[in-house]
């Protein structure tokens, strides 16, 4: 089977890892893989990780704004058609793979053609505004269209929309070795929490310096370091609220991970962010590191049930005191840390995730 993968850049993001994870999987199993960016970046970020036989592609040489991009695209779908028809399936990955797979179905009953089969994952599940309204727009137009997880909102629309083209796959990652993340929790010093994300508003990374701000006020005896990995436009507005939340001593923003094993190396508790029983990829990067998870709950109608394997809260007070007590019961936090890395490591595999891709794009 011949697969291309469609997403803007192999920058630094839980949609990029998937995409690295499922194409080099997908060509072990003796699938013949492409990737298709918008243009290069770093290669050192994460097309360093693909398989040597997987092709890449630019749509640009270099960088260009993104209304440019988005202008480039009917041109280059349209000259490049006999190349796209090449390939069975077209995967495609956040809003330029969006687009993209919007242009491709449109020259497609154009053309009258069946394939290739066109799929798209939403990797923005629990993103409310404009973003969700564009995905299930989307939506329509390709042959599945996969969710990484499930919420209220989305088993709305696909109710009252009745349709039958929309799935669901669980992210999936390749296992590390572990490492002892809670092994600071017995010595003197600051208990460290921290998390990767991309400061952006959409990712509503001020949630984390409330669950920080929270936790000093919970317990201002106590010590502890706070650390934020990843960049974004939200980054100069965080570090001011910050210095209102009283954070600035205590909070680090860490910028771009480029080596997620040396981040978590630093921490000894990682909070995520999780739709339903649903975490990202950074999270399950965590949970393989050895730490102990704990994450705030984006879905507002969400009860935890007893069969989470992640605590969650929608309420970053509840959040601080779930760390807390976590804090102060080092046997605990190390049960808990070994109980979600095996529980992992059978249900967010990348094999797991491979076969559950290769079923829609077989069907």
């Amino acid at each position: 089977m011949r697969i291309l993968h469609v997403i803007p850049t192999l920058s630094k993001g839980g949609a990029e890892h998937v995409v690295v994870e499922l194409a080099n999987a997908s060509m072990i199993s003796g699938d013949e893989i492409a990737v298709l960016l918008s243009y290069p970046v770093d290669y050192d970020l994460n097309q360093q990780f693909l398989g040597t036989d997987i092709k890449v592609y630019f749509v640009s040489p270099k960088q260009i704004a993104r209304i440019f991009q988005h202008i480039k695209l009917p041109f280059w779908v349209n000259k490049n058609w006999k190349f796209l028809d090449g390939f069975d399936v077209i995967h495609c990955h956040l809003t330029f793979g969006l687009i993209f797979g919007l242009l491709v179905s449109i020259r497609r009953r154009i053309s009258g053609a069946r394939k290739p089969k066109l799929v798209a994952t939403c990797h923005m599940v629990g993103v409310r505004g404009n973003l969700e309204r564009f995905n299930r727009a989307c939506s329509y137009f390709f042959d599945s269209f996969v969710l990484m997880a499930l919420d209220s909102r989305w088993r709305k629309f696909i109710k009252t929309s009745n349709r039958t083209n929309i799935h669901v796959v669980a992210n999936g990652i390749s296992a590390n070795n572990p490492t002892s993340g809670f092994k600071k929790w017995a010595n003197e010093g600051p208990v460290v929490i921290g998390t990767i994300s991309r400061l952006e508003a959409e990712r509503r990374p001020l949630l984390f310096l409330e669950v920080f701000s929270e936790i000093l006020k919970s317990d201002s005896k106590g010590e502890y370091r706070f650390i934020i990995g990843g960049d974004g436009d939200e980054r100069e507005k965080l570090e001011r609220i910050s210095e209102e939340l009283d954070l600035d001593t205590t909070l680090c923003f860490a910028g771009l991970v480029k080596d997620p094993t040396e981040f978590l190396s630093k921490i000894d508790l990682y909070v995520t962010l999780n739709v339903e029983g649903i975490t990202g990829i950074a999270g399950l990067e965590a949970v393989f590191a050895g730490l102990p998870v704990v994450a705030i709950q984006l879905s507002p109608e969400y009860l935890m049930g007893d069969s989470d394997w992640i605590w969650s809260s929608r309420e970053p007070k509840n959040v601080a005191k779930k760390i807390l007590e976590l804090a102060q019961d080092p046997i605990e936090i190390q049960k808990l840390a070994t109980r979600q890395r095996f529980y992992a490591e059978d249900a967010y595999s990348t094999q797991r995730m491979m076969d559950e891709y290769k079923k829609i794009y077989m069907a």
